[in-house]
């Protein structure tokens, strides 16, 4: 009996350690379970066994923009160092670990060619500027792109970018009354550009924070608009139409739709429509049991494609079946650790600790940050002139 009472709180705490972290009661489960197909897509693709899973970093895309219009364009009074610092936390430990590690593990043995490429590569990314590097040097859809460890950063990086925009946004929208038209004429704006860019046949623009801003924007113009009152009935035909389109663009998009194209509306679409629709019945079964997976997608999607990478530096051969199976099998144990050990340990710690230590630890995060870019982008320049 005395076994049993002290095995059951350690076993009590180490259930709702999990429930806290992996099924939170006070965040849109739904919404994770988005963020899951998302990742799952992306890694589908990235492994060569969904050819439309790219549809996954515009689901990403729109899901950032809802979030970041509340936390930036609703919060009354807007608190600029609070949200920049949210945004560092949540971000950078992650980044700068995988960065670091892959950079270790792999610089000192690749050619010197290679070496110089992928060490500036990890160097923009460390300062989110990995787009502009990308957009130069390859096609994201292209043979060489396997080449290249932190290519996948481009969208953080494009992420970050959004971020520094709806930041001075939320600092100057309150001037003025026309918030609505606002965001609206930037999602016309970029929406328009980006059909320009398709017709003009500007695969680059893949890269580019002008032709992704209508999906921010159409996230943040959840905020704004007044939320669809339907039946119940109605709301549950209307989630599944859209989660619908979601899976049918996954499964067969090809790599024309990819933006900038007007196809990428509808998935995009569909992403609202379920945002939009919460509490629904065919969410409680189809995303909600899914979401432990898209509260890990950040650290996932840091992981996977330098794990692919290397698996194909390493084996000489590209990696497909089996092999590809058991590469993705140890991004999510590393994905796991690194939300664990990483992500929340550095949340948790700007949660707890008052204002002058938070904005400290933020400023020695992008310290490190530059610091470590400064190395590589050394390592780099040492590898071309030799």
């Amino acid at each position: 009996m005395q076994q049993t009472t002290a095995v059951m709180p350690a076993q009590s705490k180490w259930q709702h350690m999990l429930q806290h972290e992996f099924f939170p009661k006070d965040r849109r489960r739904d919404i994770d379970g988005l963020r899951a197909l998302a990742i799952i897509a992306v890694v589908l693709f990235h492994a060569g066994w969904l050819k439309g899973g790219f549809v996954g970093v515009d689901i990403f895309v729109v899901i950032s923009g809802y979030f970041m219009g509340r936390s930036a364009l609703m919060q009354q009074p807007f608190q600029p160092a609070r949200f920049v610092c949210r945004r560092l936390y949540r971000l950078l430990p992650a980044l700068f670990c995988m960065i670091a590690i892959v950079s270790a593990s792999m610089l000192w043995w690749v050619l010197q060619s290679d070496r110089a490429d992928i060490a500036i590569n990890g160097a923009y990314a460390l300062v989110y500027l990995s787009n502009f590097w990308a957009s130069g040097h390859v096609g994201y859809f292209q043979g060489q792109a396997i080449a290249y460890p932190f290519l996948h950063t481009w969208s953080l990086s494009l992420e970050m970018q959004f971020y520094t925009i709806i930041f001075i946004m939320a600092l100057v929208l309150p001037f003025t009354r026309h918030r609505k038209l606002a965001i609206s004429s930037i999602f016309a704006l970029s929406l328009g550009y980006s059909i320009y860019s398709h017709v003009m046949g500007d695969t680059q623009g893949y890269y580019n924070i002008l032709d992704r801003m209508w999906q921010f924007s159409m996230g943040t113009m959840i905020w704004i608009f007044p939320r669809p009152q339907l039946s119940r009935a109605l709301a549950n035909v209307l989630y599944l139409l859209a989660l619908a389109v979601l899976v049918g663009s996954c499964l067969f998009y090809v790599l024309e739709f990819a933006c900038p194209s007007y196809m990428m509306l509808f998935p995009c679409l569909a992403v609202v429509g379920i945002i939009m629709l919460p509490q629904t019945d065919v969410a409680r079964f189809t995303l909600v049991p899914v979401s432990p997976v898209g509260v890990i997608s950040y650290s996932i999607y840091l992981w996977h494609w330098p794990a692919i990478v290397m698996a194909n530096y390493l084996l000489s051969f590209q990696v497909f079946g089996a092999t590809m199976a058991g590469v993705l099998g140890l991004v999510m144990v590393i994905s796991l650790l690194s939300y664990v050990f990483v992500e929340r340990v550095f949340l948790d710690y700007e949660g707890r600790v008052t204002p002058a230590v938070r904005n400290r630890g933020a400023v020695a995060l992008v310290a490190a940050c530059g610091l470590l870019a400064s190395v590589l982008a050394y390592v780099s320049y040492i590898s071309r002139v030799h």
